[in-house]
């Protein structure tokens, strides 16, 4: 990859394209879809799938970037745009701050007294197996 908003489009090409067979199966199940939402933190992706900016040189992305705006364009898509601060990808593949760990933690990780209780719950389960086996 050559340039960030490269590697967004294409990372929004592979979702788009695991969306699809999913999307295909719920519509022969009979539950008709919708413009699927995919978001993106990266302005520049978003504003070339949007033909908010032509890029001069996308002949490496082509194909991608082709294939994304076919199926905005047949209402299979619909590409939005969020600050990358509001994407819970972004913790595990960024350098951040103290104060951006400690603000995360708790949408990420589980709840001391959550983790106490499924251990507990864990722990008489087990007993239970064990005393129908002896």
């Amino acid at each position: 990859m050559s340039s960030a908003a490269e590697a967004e489009t294409g990372a929004l090409f592979l979702n788009a394209k695991l969306a699809v067979p999913i999307r295909h199966t719920l519509e022969e199940l009979g539950h008709p879809q919708g413009k699927t939402p995919i978001q993106t933190d990266n302005s520049t992706a978003y504003g070339i799938v949007n033909n908010k900016i032509q890029p001069k040189q996308t002949k490496a992305m082509d194909m991608r970037f082709y294939w994304l705006k076919d199926r905005e364009a047949q209402n299979f898509f619909q590409f939005h745009w969020k600050p990358g601060k509001n994407n819970l990808a972004d913790y595990w593949t960024k350098h951040h701050a103290a104060i951006h760990h400690a603000n995360m933690r708790p949408q990420i990780l589980s709840r001391p007294n959550v983790l106490e209780k499924l251990r507990q719950k864990l722990k008489g389960s087990l007993s239970q197996a064990a005393a129908r086996v002896c």
